[in-house]
């Protein structure tokens, strides 16, 4: 069963676990996102962490990450199904079907200094980071992030927006060729849901002014999701009917998650939420 309870018990687990048999190797733990904000929901619970590890990161470090979700899924498969999802590039498949929590967690190396840092971990853009730091809980270690300041502008969004949309596009392109789409429903159900819901933050981004941006107005709009849709719909049309999809099918996830009409009507809204986002790029 999905309450409070149950995910903090999940948390304080994995927590626990990383600190245990990762602490002599962590600079700093982090959960980020929207159950380190106290705002998470309890339809599709979606809990992230952070990790700085210390410099280099070892491949046994991710196999040992890899053997404490393991022991998540197993532990806790009675009140949930335990679902690690490293979006946008890969999505587990459920030891069984239920109730679904996922998780996220996303590692980066520690440096000596700030720039260094920023450069080490590029493959993360400088606007996810300021996203991580503006949401971030310390779990253990040194609040490293605290002391780095992340420049988030028009052009370094620009910049790595084509590449970021592809990312996407290219994995939803692939949805209904990969999954059974009678028996798999609710895969793409879920795997569909995520992309247009990552598409659409990254959307607001996207059409912020320089002087949005520099307030970080972005931060306050990913708390209400009624405020993302205003601000998406005022900036251009096309996106009113496709966030509605996405929010409606996020707000209704266990309800809707085994629908094949459902599932294709959000893989479809995801999709247009892509082209969309093309569209705008080659408008520029």
């Amino acid at each position: 069963m999905i309450n409070k309870e149950n995910i903090d018990n999940l948390v304080s687990f994995i927590n626990q676990e990383i600190i245990e048999k990762l602490g002599d190797k962590t600079e700093a733990l982090y959960l980020v996102g929207s159950y380190a904000s106290g705002n998470i929901s309890l339809n599709r619970p979606d809990i992230n962490w952070l990790l700085i590890h210390k410099d280099p990161v070892e491949d046994e470090s991710r196999w040992v990450i890899g053997e404490i979700f393991t022991e998540a899924i197993d532990k806790f498969i009675n009140q949930f199904v335990v679902r690690p999802e490293l979006r946008p590039f890969k999505f587990s498949y459920p030891i069984k079907r239920g109730e679904d929590v996922f998780i996220n967690l996303s590692i980066v190396t520690d440096a000596p200094s700030a720039q260094e840092f920023i450069h080490k971990n590029s493959f993360l853009p400088e606007y996810v980071f300021e996203g991580f730091k503006s949401s971030r809980k310390l779990v253990f270690g040194n609040d490293l992030l605290k002391n780095i300041s992340f420049e988030v502008n028009k052009n370094n969004i620009w910049s790595l927006a084509m590449e970021k949309i592809i990312s996407h596009k290219v994995q939803l392109d692939r949805i209904p060729l990969t999954y059974h789409l009678q028996k798999d429903v609710d895969l793409v159900y879920n795997e569909a849901l995520s992309h247009g819901k990552n598409l659409l933050y990254f959307a607001v981004e996207l059409l912020m002014s320089e002087e949005e941006l520099k307030e970080k107005k972005y931060i306050e709009i990913f708390q209400d999701k009624n405020s993302m849709q205003s601000f998406l719909t005022s900036k251009y049309a096309k996106f009113s009917s496709l966030s509605q999809t996405i929010y409606d099918a996020k707000d209704n996830y266990e309800k809707f998650k085994s629908d094949k009409d459902k599932a294709k009507e959000v893989y479809l809204a995801a999709s247009k939420i892509a082209d969309i986002m093309f569209e705008i790029l080659f408008a520029k």
